[in-house]
């Protein structure tokens, strides 16, 4: 992978998980192309890395932990309903899409969507990913790095999704101060809109074009746009409870600007399905 592809996988992957990552990349003995995405800025034997392998028309994705992060395994078995859900939706669609999936926890093997993993403390974790018949070392069809970034940001948005990720936004009682009577519609919509967990989940189920008119908005405004789509919920937010765990795959679709825009022309808003029929019919 030239260093070009390899910086953008790198921007690729921090813009669709909201956190920021760093690529290497080598050969190995087998003369095998392998590269490593790590976070930013953090200690490497108390954090993580992803590690990806690439042979011919396969790619091997996992995730390694560091020497001393037994609390950061502690603190990911301990994933709110979010982040969880998250975590299996990506998980299940990785599934569906012909991908081989082992999830252990402690030397054990599970289905990666268990409840079981979650009721213990975490000394061990592997998630390995791995998918074959793809069009990779090809000199036809999809580039090598689009394939590659596709997996790999899909891989790093489910570890993502229970990572103990610290809230950039402010506590709720901190939002509320000093905020009339009756807004809590408004702080509780943003609070759902703002976590980057069920964005980068439906991102990485659903791809940054379009769901209803299909563009691509990089292709349209070029770099400045590349991984820009806007997220939006197929049930309004104003309808869904405190308690509601958002499930990606159904709940949240990509829109651009302006058939989000359309979307909410309507209460209640037009359906993806009412969207595309509307292009259609003008």
């Amino acid at each position: 992978m030239m260093l070009l592809e390899l910086k953008h996988l790198e921007n690729s992957v921090s813009m669709e998980t909201g956190l920021a990552f760093e690529a290497t990349t080598g050969i190995d003995s087998e003369r095998q192309r392998w590269f490593e995405l790590r976070p930013s800025h953090v200690s490497r034997d108390h954090a993580f890395a992803i590690r990806v392998a690439l042979d011919w028309r396969r790619i091997r994705i996992d995730f390694q932990p560091g020497k001393f992060a037994g609390e950061l395994l502690g603190n990911m078995a301990c994933a709110d309903e979010t982040g969880r859900a998250a975590f299996c939706a990506i998980l299940a669609d990785c599934a569906e899409r012909g991908a081989e999936i082992d999830f252990r926890v402690n030397g054990s093997p599970y289905h990666f969507q268990s409840d079981e993993p979650w009721e213990q403390n975490w000394n061990r974790f592997v998630l390995h990913l791995s998918k074959g018949l793809l069009e990779l070392g090809t000199d036809d069809g999809e580039p090598d790095a689009d394939i590659v970034c596709r997996w790999t940001g899909r891989f790093a948005a489910a570890i993502t999704a229970i990572l103990p990720l610290e809230e950039e936004a402010q506590s709720l009682d901190d939002q509320m101060e000093g905020y009339p009577e009756g807004v809590m519609t408004t702080v509780q919509a943003n609070r759902f809109e703002r976590d980057r967990r069920n964005r980068a989940a439906a991102i990485a189920i659903h791809g940054t074009s379009c769901l209803a008119c299909g563009v691509e908005l990089s292709r349209v405004y070029g770099g400045v746009a590349e991984g820009f789509i806007e997220i939006h919920h197929t049930t309004p937010v104003s309808e869904l409870g405190a308690a509601y765990v958002i499930n990606p795959a159904k709940d949240l679709v990509p829109l651009c600007p302006n058939c989000h825009a359309i979307a909410h022309r309507r209460s209640p808003p037009f359906s993806v399905q009412e969207i595309r029929r509307l292009i259609d019919n003008n």
